[in-house]
């Protein structure tokens, strides 16, 4: 039986508007006031956030001084991505009728808490537990982002259900034992869901109503 379902925002909830060649430029940039090119260099593989902690380690008493510019900025950008977004038309349907099943809705995101308030202002009326970079440094595909979605829901691994539009939120769910849905309103084909290993893949998210009606 599924008792809760977890969804990422960006993609999943509300259409791509991020442009991340822009947003890692300019974190690039605010590095280069505090290390060498070689060490952004060999960032390169990484994911923005992961840059931003793994730059701030390198660095000793400045780290923490850099992370908190870096995340700031960071931020702004992401807000100002997200101004006049909306979520897709369906969202907040799915939610109600999710609610109406009695399952408990979460929200796990790699963006700030700003950005989810901005597009969803009325999120409070609709979603049990919120998880954002701003709780960990841990951020999918590592697991802990669900890990604490759950803790705060009350719910078991194997009674939850992950959706996303990436390959990351598969990661992340298969990680921690949940049931994992791919959604192709973001930019991941259905092969490479197949290939993450998704349990189930949508066309969006009103696939999950289904699911759990089956369930």
């Amino acid at each position: 039986m599924i008792r809760a379902a977890i969804f990422d925002f960006d993609g999943t909830l509300t259409p791509l508007t991020l442009d991340f060649s822009l947003l890692r430029a300019r974190i690039e940039e605010l590095a280069r006031e505090y290390v060498d090119e070689d060490v952004i260099a060999s960032q390169a593989d990484q994911y923005i956030i992961e840059m931003i902690h793994a730059i701030g380690d390198v660095l000793q008493k400045d780290g923490l001084i850099f992370q908190e510019r870096a995340f700031r900025e960071l931020c702004i950008l992401e807000v100002k991505a997200s101004s006049g977004k909306a979520l897709y038309p369906y969202t907040r349907d799915v939610f109600a009728r999710l609610k109406a099943k009695g399952v408990k809705i979460g929200i796990i995101t790699r963006t700030c808490i700003e950005v989810i308030r901005t597009v969803f202002p009325d999120m409070d009326a609709y979603v049990d537990a919120v998880v954002t970079r701003d709780h960990t440094r841990y951020v999918k595909p590592n697991p802990e982002q669900v890990r604490i979605a759950l803790a705060c829901l009350g719910v078991d691994p194997a009674e939850a259900v992950l959706t996303g539009d990436h390959p990351t939120d598969i990661e992340a769910g298969k990680a921690f034992g949940t049931i994992t849905a791919g959604v192709l309103t973001g930019r991941t084909t259905a092969p490479l869901f197949a290939k993450a290993g998704a349990h189930h893949i949508f066309d969006d998210i009103r696939g999950i109503v289904e699911l759990i009606g089956d369930g």
